[in-house]
């Protein structure tokens, strides 16, 4: 009988323990969000007419989203110049998995790598604390501008996680504040669409399915315009009206 309570007990205060930390996850989604905090970085100087490589390296956010086809296509529309995608991204990876990739994406020899995995790293069953989460990005950074001098690395925030995936990562926010200072400690870019998300009603962030992985429109509503804007402020051009959600 001992052990019975004991381990009810056990769960009662895992479970208030969760209960807790969703509410500090969930007050700090209410503050009122700040404007996005990217950071430009200017690419290589290129040959007119070449193409380019764009790497997107991360998370299922990456790997089950078509918004990497959306923005290869519209950014090569609006620098006059083909692209071509290569992805390098997995269902569940956290950052170590991306440390043990690199390679994969040097062989590419991508001109662009854009980077994401800070949404998995912050699962508190499965990720990583934030001082590995940063060192990993900080290896992972370090190792694609040793190897791809010529290359630029930019950060992605990604969206917000709600319901029971949202109580699992009450300290996302922390995760994708992070990004920020490794951007500049790097001299990577960053685009920071967390903010943009959090401009939303949460009705609106197409959540709705599971809480972590917004719905296609959504995402073409959302990633698509801002990654193409800023990848086009980043070589000199305004690409707004080429990452336009069709009407």
């Amino acid at each position: 009988m001992r052990r019975g309570r004991r381990r009810s007990r056990g769960w009662i205060y895992a479970l208030g323990i969760l209960a807790a930390l969703g509410l500090v996850g969930a007050a700090w989604y209410r503050t009122p969000p700040a404007a996005p905090a990217d950071r430009l970085v200017t690419p290589a100087p290129a040959v007119p007419g070449t193409p380019i490589t764009l790497a997107v390296f991360g998370t299922s956010l990456t790997a089950r989203s078509k918004w990497p086809e959306a923005v290869a296509e519209g950014l090569g529309r609006c620098l006059d110049r083909p692209v071509r995608l290569v992805r390098v991204a997995e269902p569940g990876a956290l950052s170590s998995w991306g440390v043990g990739r690199v390679a994969d994406v040097v062989a590419a020899s991508p001109d662009l790598v854009l980077l994401e995995f800070a949404i998995n790293d912050a699962d508190l069953r499965d990720g990583l604390s934030l001082a590995e989460s940063e060192a990993n990005h900080r290896a992972m950074i370090a190792a694609l501008q040793a190897a791809l001098p010529e290359a630029r690395v930019v950060l992605l925030t990604m969206n917000p996680a709600q319901g029971a995936r949202g109580l699992m990562r009450p300290f996302l926010p922390r995760y994708y504040a992070a990004y920020g200072p490794i951007a500049a400690e790097t001299g990577s870019g960053l685009i920071d669409l967390n903010a943009r998300w959090l401009s939303l009603p949460r009705d609106r962030r197409g959540l709705a399915d599971d809480g972590l992985h917004p719905d296609e429109a959504a995402v073409q509503a959302v990633v698509v315009p801002a990654v193409i804007d800023q990848l086009g402020l980043m070589s000199g051009r305004d690409c707004a009206a080429a990452g336009a959600p069709a009407p």
